[in-house]
């Protein structure tokens, strides 16, 4: 392949990943002109809102995916996991937190003596906050439980068929494995806009992606992203609806201790991903075995032989975190 021909497959690649990511906005935003012509405040039903992006851009990338396949390898790769694999990627999930409890605390600390600083935290903890510019009293119930809900288990699974099994898919048609996850990272953390919020969404794209690579399953990085979700921001959410009547003493408490937990959870997470790294490596080993004996059924993938990176990541807060 010539030159001219890789940088033309690299250009196409990236305007392909580009172009799904535009789907995704325009997805979002037709739900968003739809509510505004319905005449239905966003703000107060928030969660029917988030609920209805997601089933927008659900179908978006469905059709996407669809369409991207025919004729070729799939864009998107499910292979299935094996409970140790999902436990690792659950501890992941929980060291990703603990990393970006980490950062807010550090974040915090500089926006003690910087003034531009201190006025992006407060943005961010407003962003994260579901009653921040609106009243609980005026938001129905029904429409809080289902915000968690769509928050914990929808949302990853929209997001991740997006940046994961769209983004990176087309990506990794023109680029290598560990550029295509830098890359769909960088896509990740800006569409997250906020100054505070890009650092940390960044930092988790970079992991997610990289679990996705090295399991070669979509479903490893919704399994993060829900572990992320749920208790990063989910539990909070969810205790504090106040028709539960649950004391904010007790939820300050329960996520500190999740918090806390999360930070100790961080080198234990760098040890399950080296097992996952483990693990690509030794179904790798067996199959270039069998291959060497003539097994018609193995197929082995030229690009994805060397996984050894490590990529650490997590989010937290008090008031919950969203990735």
């Amino acid at each position: 392949m010539s030159l001219w021909e890789k940088a033309l497959k690299k250009s196409a690649a990236f305007g392909k990943a580009f172009l799904g990511l535009l789907f995704f906005v325009c997805a979002d935003y037709a739900v968003t002109f739809a509510f505004i012509f319905a005449r239905v405040d966003r703000k107060i039903y928030k969660g029917a809102y988030n609920f209805a992006t997601c089933v927008a851009v659900f179908i978006t990338m469905m059709i996407i995916i669809k369409v991207s396949s025919m004729g070729g390898k799939p864009l998107i790769r499910i292979s299935k996991l094996t409970p140790d694999q999902i436990a690792a990627l659950v501890i992941i999930g929980l060291g990703m937190i603990g990393l970006v409890v980490t950062y807010i605390g550090v974040a915090d600390k500089i926006a003690a003596y910087l003034e531009s600083m201190k006025n992006a935290m407060e943005d961010y903890r407003e962003s994260v906050d579901r009653y921040s510019d609106t009243p609980q009293v005026v938001v129905p119930v029904w429409d809080s439980v289902l915000y968690v809900i769509t928050l914990c288990f929808i949302v990853p699974v929209t997001e991740e068929m997006t940046f994961r099994g769209v983004i990176f898919g087309q990506l990794r048609k023109g680029f290598g494995p560990w550029v295509s996850v830098i890359l769909s990272a960088l896509f990740f953390g800006i569409m997250h806009g906020i100054s505070v919020h890009i650092g940390y969404a960044i930092a988790c794209g970079l992991i997610i992606a990289a679990c996705y690579h090295i399991t070669d399953s979509l479903i490893a990085p919704v399994i993060l992203h829900m572990v992320f979700n749920f208790f990063g921001s989910g539990v909070a959410n969810f205790m504090s609806i106040e028709c539960f009547g649950i004391p904010r003493e007790t939820t300050s408490a329960l996520m500190s201790g999740i918090n806390i937990s999360a930070i100790l959870f961080m080198p234990i997470a760098v040890l399950a991903y080296t097992y996952l790294v483990a693990v690509k490596r030794k179904r790798a080993k067996e199959a270039a075995a069998l291959a060497q004996k003539g097994d018609p059924q193995v197929e082995l993938s030229v690009e994805e032989n060397s996984a050894s990176d490590e990529v650490v990541d997590a989010v937290s807060e008090d008031d919950g975190i969203e990735a």
